[in-house]
């Protein structure tokens, strides 16, 4: 087949989708399908190059921010490996607040909107000059939908399938000026739906969500498509912990933002803990913490901020932890994609559950090392702090590679890229 990706986010870039999209266009090319992916630029790659068989394009930016980036570089820039959370100085601070109060009142339909023009562009020369069979387009951001859209119209016969990594006019938080845009985000994602020859979303609740918002006779052309977990390349480098005695050291993988995901209620349970608790935890902090929640960490500095990192040395760290913790969604209808990095590490799991129903704790029934604690008004309640200090003493037995092997088979590159051939 021919198939072209139309993806904002593309390795070399840190983010869910990234992650996804490159193992999946690498694994269709090595199958001999022939792949093609329209990206945005990224600083220190040209605009086309061929990259473990994928033919990249890449035009636009994906946002203001990258704009800047790409043409003044930046140590600190967000979404880079080896960047370390900090207090943003008053620069940062007045362009956080030029954005919130200009920038993010008018932009439709997220910040992506500037990569519309450049994408549509390309995006229409590419399907003139390569016919391919399939197109797919990913969110986030939206806009990747909203260039499809466009294609769609103009080459009505054009297979597409739209694979929604997060739902779009009802998401949490809402899409920006919901005073203006409220009725048009609905229209536009609507139309996606019913154009989109297949739709993809990663939990059956999210296919319920839609049918609530849209109806059910949407339901029919939703396919539900697991996360993906995809080995290492290359043997994970050494980290460079070192065991104490007595220590429990506690990991936590994966961003934090406003309101979807923040640490108070981990940081309050903390709080609750006994001194000698306090002095036995070793927890360390990997992935983007956006500026707003730098913050809250403040008064905790035995906690360790290690930002973003790359995979290998993620996983790495991962394999040296006791304990997993995640921090669960304040929706109940996404599954961060690292459920499944925290399944295959095999290790014990500490989970704070926001929803009753709740597609992390759901993802992870019938994994005896799974503890999870329920959150009530951003607040742990004092006898599941007692019960998650008894947990943490009990002996735990960690699964054997034959048991971890067989609850990941359906989360490997071969099972999930069939299900979207499947599907579209």
């Amino acid at each position: 087949m021919k198939i072209l990706i139309v993806t904002a986010f593309y390795a070399p870039f840190i983010h869910p989708r990234a992650h996804r999209w490159t193992a999946l266009a690498e694994y269709w090319a090595r199958e001999g399908h022939e792949v093609q992916v329209l990206t945005a630029r990224v600083r220190g790659k040209g605009q086309w190059e061929v990259q473990q068989g994928v033919q990249v394009h890449r035009t636009g930016f994906d946002s203001l921010k990258e704009v800047y980036y790409y043409y003044f570089g930046s140590r600190r820039a967000r979404g880079r490996v080896g960047v370390l959370p900090s207090r943003p100085g008053r620069a940062a601070r007045v362009a956080a607040w030029v954005y919130s109060v200009c920038w993010k009142k008018v932009f439709f339909p997220d910040d992506a909107c500037v990569w519309y023009f450049p994408a549509r562009r390309k995006l229409l020369t590419l399907l003139s000059q390569q016919q391919p069979d399939l197109l797919i387009t990913v969110s986030l951001p939206f806009t990747s939908h909203w260039v499809g859209l466009a294609a769609k119209r103009r080459f009505p016969t054009l297979r597409w399938l739209a694979d929604i990594g997060d739902p779009f006019s009802f998401r949490i938080p809402p899409p920006n000026n919901l005073f203006l845009y409220d009725s048009r985000n609905k229209r536009l994602e609507l139309e996606v739906l019913l154009l989109a020859d297949a739709v993809s979303v990663t939990t059956e609740a999210t296919r319920q969500n839609y049918a609530q918002q849209f109806g059910n006779q949407l339901v029919g052309k939703m396919q539900v498509i697991p996360p993906l977990y995809q080995p290492a390349a290359t043997e994970a480098p050494k980290t460079t912990f070192s065991k104490q005695d007595g220590l429990i050291r506690i990991g936590y993988f994966g961003a934090l933002y406003r309101p979807t995901r923040t640490p108070e209620a981990f940081l309050n349970l903390l709080r609750q803990l006994p001194d000698e608790w306090q002095q036995r935890l070793d927890i360390h902090f990997y992935g983007e913490i956006f500026p707003d929640i730098h913050d809250a960490f403040a008064l905790f500095p035995g906690i360790q901020l290690h930002g973003l990192q790359s995979r290998e040395q993620a996983r790495a760290a991962m394999a040296d932890m006791d304990i997993l913790l995640n921090i669960g969604n304040a929706t109940d209808f996404q599954l961060p994609s690292k459920a499944v990095d925290y399944l295959a590490a095999g290790k014990p799991v500490l989970h704070l559950s926001y929803t009753s129903s709740d597609p992390f704790a759901d993802f992870f029934d019938g994994y005896e090392l799974i503890f999870n604690i329920p959150v009530e008004n951003n607040r742990v309640q004092p006898d599941a702090v007692a019960r998650m200090l008894e947990w943490l003493e009990k002996p735990k037995k960690l699964p054997g590679k034959e048991e971890l092997a067989l609850r990941m088979a359906p989360y490997g590159v071969e099972r999930v890229a069939d299900s979207y051939l499947l599907s579209a």
